[in-house]
């Protein structure tokens, strides 16, 4: 390129170069803005003039430098303009993804929400299922055990009275042994086993209080059924008590 004897900044292709170097310094690329800065450099240098010189010039204000100056201003204006709208991108990127998230964490806590209603739904359903059950086995072991709780129970009186020891009558005894005088409403048995327990109560674990040889003679009064054992009480010679409804024969 020919060198201008006159004022280079007055000549058109100097001044159209320039105003492409210029906007390249500054570059994202560093590759790309250290090249426009070594081409600007050579560009000045073709004319003996440095980067000081060229702001020198720009802050004149002479008629002459009045198109270079405005024309670089409007390029720094546009640059500062793209920068902007840049900058305003992605904001509204990170306005966009942050909203996301937020969708996704409202998505996220009504998911859990969800989950937690059904679960204290069914834990509801199995309490009502529990109570139900209890409810069905209370009412299955009323029905069975009803009538003989129902049963008026014995008074202390007449509990102390039949677990009293029997006070026979002479009458009562012969020479051949013990005989027992049945009562209205008992029925006559013997022992079916030899040492029958009679026990206090009709339970396997109840005191024994006296203990029966075989074929020896009781008086039934009463039986009962406890679970799966029939209970017999029975009044013998020597006081009142309870035995296995199987060891005795009545007859």
């Amino acid at each position: 390129m020919p060198v201008s004897e006159t004022d280079p900044f007055s000549d058109v292709a100097f001044v159209g170069r320039l105003q492409k170097l210029l906007p390249m310094l500054g570059s994202q690329q560093p590759g790309e803005a250290d090249a426009a800065r070594r081409k600007l450099i050579e560009h000045l240098g073709q004319h003996r003039l440095s980067l000081l010189d060229v702001a020198a010039r720009l802050g004149e204000r002479a008629p002459r430098g009045a198109s270079f100056t405005q024309g670089a201003r409007e390029i720094g204006l546009e640059r500062q303009l793209t920068l902007a709208r840049q900058a305003r991108d992605e904001q509204a990127q990170e306005v966009m993804i942050a909203g996301m998230r937020i969708r996704a964490l409202e998505a996220e806590l009504q998911h859990t929400s969800y989950e937690i209603a059904r679960i204290a739904q069914m834990q509801g359903r199995s309490s009502l299922w529990t109570v139900a059950a209890w409810a069905v086995a209370g009412i299955c072991l009323l029905v069975t055990f009803g009538p003989t709780l129902l049963r008026r129970a014995p008074s202390a009186q007449e509990a102390s009275a039949r677990l009293a020891p029997l006070r026979l009558q002479p009458r009562e005894l012969d020479t051949s042994g013990t005989v027992l005088r049945i009562a209205p409403g008992e029925q006559a048995g013997v022992a079916r086993v030899q040492d029958l327990a009679i026990r206090l109560s009709p339970n396997d674990q109840a005191t024994i209080r006296a203990f029966l040889n075989r074929g020896e003679p009781v008086a039934v009064e009463q039986q009962l059924r406890i679970g799966v054992q029939n209970w017999l009480l029975v009044r013998t010679a020597t006081g009142t008590g309870w035995a296995r409804a199987g060891d005795v024969v009545r007859q």
